[in-house]
Formats: structure tokens, sequence, C-alpha cells
């Protein structure tokens, strides 16, 4: 099943294109790729595949939701997490959790309980590994159908894919070219 699929997605700003047009596909337990030249470009792209923001042209779809028509439903199946992660300490984390259950309608103890563990399973390293641990421990609170990683290192990406195997994975990359785990080839999706 289609989770996230790009058709010509790009984004500019005062008539300088940012992003340049780009397809992508993302079914359930797939890896797909958001290579960009600059980290700024990179944020970006991940910011459309997760619904924050909207592209100037081309449409991303999460699940059957346009980003652009349906922004709230499609940002329901999708968890972000920001390059930069979480930077509060364990109450600011706690709180941001309780925030997010009643959000989504998750029992707070349960929802906390979860993000311990996700954190515990992906967390290492020095302060920026555990920044971004904590943000996808959050992003992971609601059962999400997809999660936008904006620029993960290798180390986080392997934890991810095997703490949520069959959760669509979306990742930006600061570079020219695809590295590893590329877009799979697919057929369309017919509307």
């Amino acid at each position: 099943m289609t989770v996230v699929r790009a058709c010509g997605a790009s984004f500019s700003r005062d008539g300088e294109e940012i992003v340049a047009p780009f397809d992508l596909v993302a079914g359930s337990g797939d890896v797909a790729l958001i290579a960009q030249p600059t980290a700024f470009a990179a944020s970006i792209a991940a910011r459309m595949c997760a619904g924050i923001v909207k592209p100037t042209t081309g449409n991303v779809f999460v699940g059957d939701f346009e980003t652009r028509l349906q922004p709230p439903q499609a940002k329901r199946l999708v968890g972000f997490v920001d390059a930069a992660g979480f930077d509060g300490d364990d109450h600011a984390f706690r709180c941001e959790t309780a925030f997010r259950a009643d959000v989504w309608a998750v029992d707070a103890r349960d929802a906390h309980a979860r993000a311990q563990a996700v954190f515990a399973a992906v967390a290492g390293g020095d302060e920026t590994q555990r920044r971004y641990a904590r943000a996808l421990a959050l992003a992971l609170v609601p059962d999400v159908a997809a999660l936008v990683l904006d620029q993960p290192t290798r180390r986080i990406l392997d934890r991810v894919r095997a703490f949520a195997p069959g959760v669509a994975i979306v990742r930006s990359h600061v570079g020219i070219a695809a590295v590893r785990d590329a877009v799979p080839e697919r057929e369309p999706v017919a509307s």
C-alpha cells in the first residue's frame, strides 16, 4: 500500500526554486530517499512530505489525502522528525508526550511508555543523536503510517527500521545523488 507519494513536487520562494521537482513513492515498510543539494532544501522537502510545507507545484499525497487540500488529515498519518531533534529536558519530554497523546486521543501512560521504549531502542551516542531520538520517540506517540526523517544519521535510520519495520519511512539527505536504499521502481497508483 502506498503511504507517501510525491509527483513533481517542488518549492519556490520569491521566485527562487528551493526544492527542484521530485517524485517519490513509499509504501508500508519501505524507505524512500529525497536527495537535495543543501540542508535547507532537504529540510523543506522533508516538510513537504510530512504535509507541513505545501508544494509550490506538483502534489504530495499521504495516504489518500493531498497535502495542499487536506493537510490535517494528511498530518495525522505522519510522524515528522526535524534535523535538530527535541532539545527539551525529561520534564519537557514528558509534557510533550502528554500533549501529543491528547491530540491523537492516545492514553497518556501508554504514550509515555511507548516514547520511553522508542527512546531506549534508538538513543545512543552523543547529545545530537539523543535529541534526534527524543524527537523520533515523540513522532511515534500516535500510531502513524509514515515517518518523515529530516537528515537522519545512518545509525538512527538503521535503529528506526528495526524498531518500526512496517512504517513507511521517507528520509531527506544532503547530496545530489541517491545513496543506498534509493526509491524502488513502482507502477503509478491508479486514482
